[in-house]
């Protein structure tokens, strides 16, 4: 069969309205999520002071949003549905200077291409709404309607018309995360406006209007969250930066809790996020990343939204500078260096984070010598520590680097993966605040996590009293604190179900040994012994190698002998 060029002539021809919409929508509409994003921002740029967001079926099924704004009369209305229609520009310069969050016109109309969808809208000064109904960019019905001054898009059955896009959705519970996400966004960068959001019935996020960025923080994360984070403002010739840093304890498992606002609007960080890590990087550990909330005021000239369809993502026309910005934000959240004085035209210095300084080796305790172990399949000796907190062993063929902190992992998760756990009881019961959507998860795994001796109970929408806590790890884990690994927990069950041996696998992570903690000699010599009485020594449960052989042919072969 010939798989090439077409043998028969393909003429042009003009596209059917209903595929010219449909591509459109494709531009705009992707998922649940970013149907929720394009409502809510005009809510917002409506000058809503309250948002309510009802999700159904992920999104899928149905999305509704409610706002309080100014509300349209009947010929807007019609207006709205159409391509390349806005209130937010008038003339080609406005889009230089854009300073509302979706002037996007054909973003209402792409959603009535795609979806069945409702506008109800009343604005002040009427007595009465008005209702249109749209199937596919059609106009089915349009009447008065009882409705409040504001606006409601209630959207059902996304995609409907278009199966092979649908067919390419996650699954319900994967698209109204993402929605959740989208939605907990837009909710950090406007703390004056009530955020009040329902998936499937249930409270997921109740946020009304906060007083400052720190308690809209706390009602997104949690308070135990907000409490942590460090605050910074900088400022510099045409740029101010508020932020909010997450110490190295508060680190994550993706980037998801990194956000940037720019005048409001949620973005990537994109090319911030080399001077943010620059600054973090010798605190984080492995696959791990900081939280951050930015929030950057400059001239709407000298940022560029429109680089990325959906506006996700900004290009700033002095790029170093912000970056410069950025990373001394950081640098200061961290209490590495003082505030950077700027250099002459306003521009913070940069100002690279101080790199430990190599230890000194004056005086050091000699290494110990100790007798050979028989522990294993082969006959080993300790030869002591590294300044960094690595081992070093000797065997028959050379020299091994061993990670204390990979091997207790793997010693703790042997130990009790696949059985029940034994709970040591608190003697005062630890009070954990979560975010809406990790409430959620947590809930949903209680019996799961109490047979791996962890044990929460509900304290309110999104709090949890902690009683009991692994017996085997009890008494480390008082002194580490249980806010990360819960948090840890949470964060593992948001990505869907995983089996308890992936969860007991965090738990035993979060016990173990921190990367560079010091132990006495004796200590490690007694972990060394049980790591080499583990079924899978070779590698920590989550598949980095614990120990880097150096044999003495190699050895040998590097010196020229």
């Amino acid at each position: 069969m010939h798989w090439g060029r077409s043998l028969v002539p393909m003429r042009i021809h003009r596209l059917a309205e209903g595929v010219i919409r449909q591509i459109a929508a494709g531009e705009v509409v992707e998922r649940p999520a970013s149907v929720a994003k394009e409502l809510v921002e005009n809510a917002l740029d409506a000058g809503a002071g309250r948002v309510e967001v009802e999700v159904r079926g992920g999104g899928i099924g149905g999305l509704t949003v409610r706002d309080d704004g100014c509300g349209m009369d009947p010929e807007e209305m019609r207006l709205a549905v159409e391509r390349h229609t806005t209130s937010k520009l008038r003339e080609e310069a406005d889009l230089q200077h854009v300073r509302t969050l979706g002037f996007r016109g054909e973003a209402l109309a792409a959603l009535c291409a795609v979806a069945r969808v409702v506008l109800t809208s009343r604005p002040s000064g009427r007595a009465e709404g008005s209702l249109l109904r749209l199937e596919g960019g059609n106009l089915t019905e349009e009447r008065p309607a009882a409705h409040a001054v504001g606006t409601t898009v209630a959207m059902e059955e996304l995609f409907f018309n278009v199966p092979a896009r649908r067919a390419f959705l996650l699954t319900p519970t994967a698209e109204a995360r993402h929605t959740l996400a989208v939605l907990r966004r837009l909710a950090l960068g406007h703390p004056h406006v009530g955020f009040f959001v329902r998936s499937e019935g249930r409270e997921v996020l109740v946020a009304p209007p906060a007083a400052d960025r720190r308690t809209r923080a706390a009602q997104v994360y949690g308070r135990a969250l907000a409490d942590a984070l460090v605050e910074v403002e900088l400022e510099t010739e045409g740029a101010h930066l508020w932020g909010l840093f997450g110490p190295p304890e508060t680190v994550r498992p993706t980037r998801g809790d990194q956000i940037l606002f720019v005048k409001g609007r949620p973005v990537r960080l994109g090319p911030l996020t080399r001077p943010l890590y620059a600054a973090y990087e010798r605190y984080l550990p492995r696959g791990r990343h900081p939280v951050c909330l930015l929030y950057l005021n400059l001239d709407p000239a000298a940022v560029d939204a429109n680089v990325h369809p959906r506006k996700e993502e900004g290009r700033f026309r002095a790029q170093a500078a912000v970056g410069d910005l950025v990373h001394s934000a950081a640098v200061r959240a961290l209490g590495e260096l003082p505030a950077p004085a700027p250099e002459a035209g306003g521009r913070p210095r940069a100002v690279w984070p101080q790199r430990v300084a190599a230890p000194s080796f004056a005086g050091a305790t000699p290494m110990l010598r100790f007798p050979h172990h028989e522990s294993g399949d082969r006959p080993w000796r300790f030869l002591g520590q590294t300044s960094r907190g690595y081992a070093i062993l000797e065997t028959e063929d050379g020299l091994e680097f061993l990670d204390p902190h990979a091997a207790h992992e793997r010693v703790l998760f042997e130990r009790y993966a696949g059985s029940e756990v034994p709970t040591q009881s608190l003697l005062i019961p630890v009070e954990i605040d979560v975010s809406f959507d990790r409430a959620a998860a947590l809930e949903r795994a209680l019996p799961r996590l109490a047979r791996l001796g962890i044990v929460l109970e509900p304290f309110g929408r999104a709090s949890f009293r902690l009683t009991g806590w692994p017996a085997p790890l009890s008494d480390r884990q008082a002194k580490l604190g249980y806010q990360g690994p819960v948090l840890a927990l949470a964060d593992e069950l948001l990505d869907g179900e995983p089996p308890n041996e992936e969860l007991w696998r965090r738990v035993a992570c979060a016990a173990a040994l921190k990367a560079g903690e010091r132990l006495t000699d004796r200590e490690l010599l007694a972990l060394i012994d049980a790591w080499k009485a583990c079924r899978e020594p070779a590698r920590c449960p989550h598949g980095r190698p614990v120990v880097v052989p150096l044999n003495w042919s190699e050895l040998e072969r590097r010196l020229g002998r």
